[in-house]
């Protein structure tokens, strides 16, 4: 009898995982994703980072890495054509037609327009163009598909661990819908923005003025690359990034570069690097 009852649990623990509700053309599935698989997928890709001399660390580390990008990067999608590549880069392998939502990780019918909708698939700029994101909104590694819905919930907000505010700083695990990975994987995203365009940086604050181009909060940022593993949508995503654009973001190929390059930025960012070892 014991073996029947749990046997029950199983099943109907796997049809409530399986669940979809239809909203509108949208539908909305629990995602079978796995959290993580690895720390870094540390491979040399074809010889991609073979130029960069990884004995370099900070501003000489960082001037190599935009060099390498820039040489690789044979085209910017647009902002516009986004449409035209977030089956590719985002696509749910589980459910074909299907994008999977930043933050949330919801698998979303995506029929290739935005709509302005809840339940619509729009874009998030996780670097925001308030703070000098459009120098990167038309490059497929930052901007990602998103649910309209759930996407003006951050606005232009610094990237802060348990806070949820404008002028304080955001983090996608303190929303309803967010999934608490996606703070590794917006860290990686972040450190990418800089080495794709010199007029972005990082600053270890809450917040800062618009017009200085910044995003934070680096130690935030740190901390979160190396506590949580690379997720298999950021591998699946940069391969294919790579196929359309040419290049690749080198903080998931390996997450070591965000202490090589930013690690002697403050004391605070010191410290955070030197608990993971670097």
């Amino acid at each position: 009898m014991k073996t029947k009852f749990k046997f029950a649990i199983l099943c109907s623990a796997i049809i409530g995982m399986l669940v979809a509700c239809d909203k509108g053309n949208i539908t909305v599935i629990s995602p079978s994703i796995n959290t993580s698989i690895s720390n870094s997928t540390n491979t040399d890709h074809n010889g991609y980072y073979s130029s960069v001399d990884n004995n370099k660390k900070g501003n000489d580390l960082l001037a190599e890495l935009r060099k390498l990008n820039s040489t690789k990067r044979k085209k910017t999608v647009g902002y516009d054509g986004l449409r035209n590549y977030f089956l590719q880069t985002d696509g749910d392998p589980n459910n074909p037609g299907n994008v999977i939502c930043f933050y949330s990780g919801k698998s979303v019918k995506f029929s290739g327009s935005f709509s302005g909708s809840k339940n619509g698939v729009n874009r998030e700029h996780v670097w925001p163009n308030s703070r000098g994101g459009s120098a990167v909104e038309g490059d497929i590694h930052m901007t990602r598909p998103t649910l309209a819905n759930e996407n003006g919930s951050r606005g232009n907000a610094f990237f802060v661990e348990n806070s949820k505010s404008q002028s304080s700083g955001w983090d996608p695990a303190m929303e309803s819908f967010g999934q608490e990975y996606y703070r590794g994987i917006t860290a990686r995203i972040i450190f990418y923005c800089v080495i794709a365009s010199s007029s972005l940086s990082l600053v270890d604050s809450n917040n800062d003025d618009k017009e200085n181009k910044t995003m934070g909060k680096l130690s935030t940022l740190l901390d979160w690359n190396y506590r949580y593993d690379i997720h298999e949508t950021e591998i699946r995503r940069n391969d294919a990034a790579e196929k359309i654009q040419g290049n690749r973001n080198p903080f998931i190929d390996d997450r070591s570069y965000a202490c090589s390059v930013f690690k002697n930025y403050n004391s605070s960012t010191q410290q955070i690097c030197a608990k993971y070892g670097y």
